[in-house]
C-alpha cells in the first residue's frame, strides 16, 4: 500500500507544481485565466477537449456499466467520436474566430454577441442553468474521488473521500487557472490511455488469455440470458438503448468546457491536427473503457464487489499489479477525475464572474483584470464547496436511480447542459434566421424536457435517455420560434465573420 500512496503523491505533487507556475499568468486577465490568453497549442487543446468531456464517467462509469452489462454500452462510443469529429472538423473554426473577433471568453459572451443580446436575459438565464448541472457534474466527479478513496484506504466516512479529492483539484484551478487545467489535461490523457491499454491486456491474461475469457463471457452471457440476467454479450441490446447510446454525442455541443477549447486554441488553422489527435484518443479510450469492464467481468462477478458499478476498475488495479504500478493505474483515475471537475469549474465561475457579475450586475462600470481574476479565484473555492456538499448529500440518496452510480449522475447534467445549449449552438453558427428568443425558448425547454422526462418516469417507461428527447425538444423550439420573430441585425455579417474571420462586404 504505501508504494501505492507514493505513485499517487508522486503524481499530484506534478499536477500541483504546473497550478504553481501558471500562477502568474493566470492573474493578468479574465482572458488568460479562463482561455489560457488564446494560445493553447493543438495537441494540448485536443487532448483536454477529449479528456474533460470523458472524466471518471468512462474510467468508472462506462467500465462499471460493462461489467454489469455487458458489451451494450459501446453504443455510446461511436455518438460521441463521431459528434466530437464533426465538431472539430467544422462547427470549432468557426468559433474560434468568432469569439476572437468580439472579445468573448465565455459561451454566454458568445450568445450575447451573435444575438446581441443587451438586456441580460440570455446571459442571466444560461448561467443559471450552467451553475444548476455544473455544480451536480462536479459533484459527480468528487463522489468518483470519494468512491476510490474509500476503496483504497478502506475510509468508511463520505466526507474524507470528498474532501481529499475537492482540495487537491480545487488547488491547482484556483491557482493556474485554465493554463494549469489544460496542460494537466494533456499529462492527464496519457495517463488515462496507459490505465485504460494495459489493465484489459492484463485482465484478460490473468482470466486465461483472450480466448478462454472470451469463452468464458458468452457462458455468462447465455446463462444471463436463461435466467432473466442483464449481462450480454451480442452488443445490440434494445432499439431504444441503441438510439440512446448513440445520441449521448449530442451533448458534446452543448457542454461549454468543451466549448471553450475550442476558443483557447493559438489559430484556428491548428483545429484540424486538433481532430485528428482528438479522435484517436477518444477512440482508443472508448474502447479501453469498454475491454476493460469485460475482462474485469471475466475475472469477477458483480457480487463479489462491494459496489460494482463504480468499483471495477479500481479493484482489478488493486489485485492485478504490484503497489507502485497499481498507484499509476489509480493516478489515471484520478486523472480523469480531474480532467473533467477542473475544466467545470472554471465554466461555473466564469459563468458567476464574467455573464453576471462584470456583464450585468457591474455593466457599464470598469472591472480592473486583476479584481475580476480574484472574483473569479473566490468563485471557483465556493463552488467547489457547493459541489462537495451536494456530493455528500446525495450519499443519502445512493438507492436512487440518477444518484446509484457515477455513470447516471454525469449523464444527466451532461443531458441537461447539451439539450439546452446544443441546437442554440448549431444554429446560430449556420443560420441565419436564428434569433435571442429562439434561443431563450431552446434553453429552457432543454432544460425542462430533461428533468420532465426522468421526474415522469417516461425513461424507465420508453428506455429513451432523456439526451435525445431533451435536444430534440429544445431544437424545434428553437426553429419555431426563431422563424416567428425577427434575426438579430447584422447576422449575415456575422456569419461570414465565422466563415473567413471578416465580414462580408456583401453583407448586411
Amino acid at each position: 500500500m504505501s508504494g501505492t500512496v507514493a505513485s499517487l503523491v508522486g503524481y499530484l505533487a506534478v499536477v500541483i507544481l504546473i497550478g504553481v507556475l501558471s500562477a502568474r499568468r493566470s492573474s493578468r486577465s479574465l482572458s488568460e485565466f479562463y482561455l489560457g490568453g488564446r494560445t493553447m497549442s493543438d495537441f494540448v487543446v485536443a487532448l483536454s477537449a477529449v479528456v474533460s468531456g470523458r472524466s471518471a464517467w468512462l474510467m468508472m462509469g462506462v467500465v462499471g456499466a460493462t461489467f454489469v452489462l455487458g458489451v451494450r454500452m459501446a453504443w455510446f462510443i461511436p455518438g460521441y467520436v463521431i459528434a466530437e469529429l464533426l465538431m472539430f472538423l467544422f462547427a470549432a473554426r468557426r468559433i474560434r474566430r468568432f469569439t476572437e473577433r468580439h472579445d468573448n471568453v465565455t459561451l454566454l459572451d458568445y450568445f450575447a454577441s451573435r444575438f446581441r443580446d443587451e438586456s441580460g436575459l440570455l446571459r442571466v438565464t444560461a448561467a443559471v442553468i450552467i451553475v444548476v448541472f455544473f455544480t451536480a457534474y462536479v459533484g459527480a466527479q468528487l463522489k468518483a474521488g470519494q468512491v476510490m478513496f474509500n476503496y483504497l484506504f478502506g475510509w468508511e466516512s463520505v466526507v474524507s473521500g470528498i474532501a481529499l479529492m475537492a482540495l487537491i483539484v480545487g488547488f491547482y484551478t484556483i491557482v493556474g487557472g485554465y493554463r494549469a487545467v489544460s496542460i494537466t489535461d494533456a499529462i492527464q490523457a496519457v495517463l488515462m490511455l496507459l490505465g485504460l491499454g494495459v489493465l484489459p491486456i492484463v485482465g484478460f491474461l490473468a482470466a486465461g488469455g483472450p480466448g478462454e475469457a472470451w469463452r468464458t463471457l458468452a457462458g455468462l452471457s447465455r446463462a444471463a440470458a436463461a435466467e432473466g440476467g442483464t449481462f450480454s454479450m451480442l452488443g445490440f441490446g434494445s432499439l431504444a438503448g441503441v438510439v440512446s447510446g448513440l445520441s449521448i454525442g449530442l451533448g458534446s455541443p452543448g457542454n461549454p468546457h468543451i466549448i471553450v477549447r475550442y476558443m483557447s486554441i493559438r489559430r484556428a488553422q491548428r483545429l484540424r491536427m486538433a481532430a485528428l489527435v482528438g479522435t484517436i484518443w477518444n477512440v482508443l479510450l472508448g474502447w479501453g473503457a469498454v475491454y476493460t469492464g469485460l475482462a474485469a467481468r471475466a475475472l469477477y462477478q458483480p457480487a463479489t464487489l462491494p459496489d460494482p458499478n463504480n468499483q471495477a476498475f479500481v479493484h482489478m488495479a488493486t489485485d492485478l499489479f504490484p503497489p507502485v504500478l497499481a498507484g499509476l493505474m489509480l493516478a489515471a483515475l484520478i486523472a480523469a477525475i480531474m480532467s473533467t471537475a477542473d475544466s467545470q469549474i472554471l465554466v461555473v465561475s466564469s459563468s458567476i464572474t464574467r455573464d453576471l457579475y462584470e456583464k450585468v450586475i457591474r455593466r457599464g462600470r470598469e472591472v480592473t483584470p486583476r479584481a475580476a481574476v480574484r472574483l473569479g479565484r473566490t468563485w471557483a473555492g465556493l463552488v467547489i464547496l457547493a459541489a462537495g456538499l451536494l456530493s455528500w448529500l446525495t450519499a443519502a440518496y445512493a438507492g436512487h436511480r440518477v444518484f446509484s452510480t457515477v455513470f447516471s449522475y454525469v449523464l444527466l447534467a451532461w443531458a441537461g447542459l447539451g439539450s439546452s445549449f446544443g441546437p442554440p449552438l448549431l444554429l446560430s453558427l449556420y443560420w441565419r434566421r436564428a434569433t435571442k428568443a429562439g434561443a431563450f425558448a431552446s434553453f429552457l425547454t432543454g432544460t425542462g424536457g430533461c428533468i420532465l422526462w426522468i421526474a415522469l418516469g417516461l425513461k424507465a417507461a420508453t428506455g429513451l435517455h432523456e439526451m435525445l428527447v431533451g435536444f430534440a425538444l429544445s431544437l424545434v423550439v428553437m426553429i419555431a420560434v426563431s422563424l416567428a420573430t425577427p434575426p438579430p441585425e447584422g447576422a449575415a455579417e456575422m456569419l461570414a465573420q465565422m466563415r473567413s474571420g471578416e465580414p462580408s462586404r456583401r453583407a448586411g
